[in-house]
């Protein structure tokens, strides 16, 4: 369906600047244009947002492998679902702890299915903005990320601006995703 809009749009467009050309010439105005010139930038915009969107989503390794996010669509939004928990990692996490690493304990909190990632739009220079939840400190964030590379994600959560921020790199586990709730 999104590729028959774009097809559609763009055939729009393309007919669009053909028809303004000979209405030019016939002496017609500009004003009556404009409108439906206005209509397909809108529709334009609305697309190049969908692709990065299907971009994004898929399901990502964070960068520590203790877990597998799926990330997709909730709404107009992207959020972030625990898909997967990589115990050995977890566990390593919860030792480095216990022996007085500066590493922080994984709390008891159940992750599994838990959406960790959410309210995630776009924002300016290809980035997407949101919150997320660190189960390292039981608290909220609010995070940036942009994609990398087709197999690589920026996360970056801070507190006041992303430059302050902690970033890592999550790797596409696979593309297959299904709408969050």
């Amino acid at each position: 369906m999104k590729k028959q809009m774009i097809v559609i749009t763009t055939c729009a467009t393309v007919l669009m600047s053909a028809w303004s050309v000979q209405a030019q010439q016939a002496g017609l105005s500009d004003y009556y244009l404009a409108p439906v010139e206005a209509e397909i930038q809108t529709n334009n915009q609305a697309n190049s947002h969908a692709s990065k969107q299907v971009a994004i989503a898929g399901t990502w390794l964070t960068q520590s492998g203790s877990l597998e996010v799926e990330i997709g669509n909730c709404g107009q939004a992207l959020c972030g679902k625990v898909s997967k928990v990589n115990e050995l990692a977890a566990a390593n996490l919860s030792a480095m702890s216990a022996m007085g690493s500066t590493a922080a304990s994984v709390p008891a909190i159940p992750v599994l299915g838990k959406t960790i990632m959410e309210g995630f739009t776009p924002g300016k220079a290809d980035t997407w903005s949101g919150k997320i939840f660190n189960r390292a400190d039981g608290q909220t964030y609010a995070c940036q990320m942009r994609m990398l590379s087709p197999t690589e994600l920026e996360v970056t959560a801070y507190k006041d601006k992303p430059e302050n921020g902690r970033s890592q790199v999550w790797t596409r586990v696979s593309n297959t995703v299904t709408a969050q709730k």
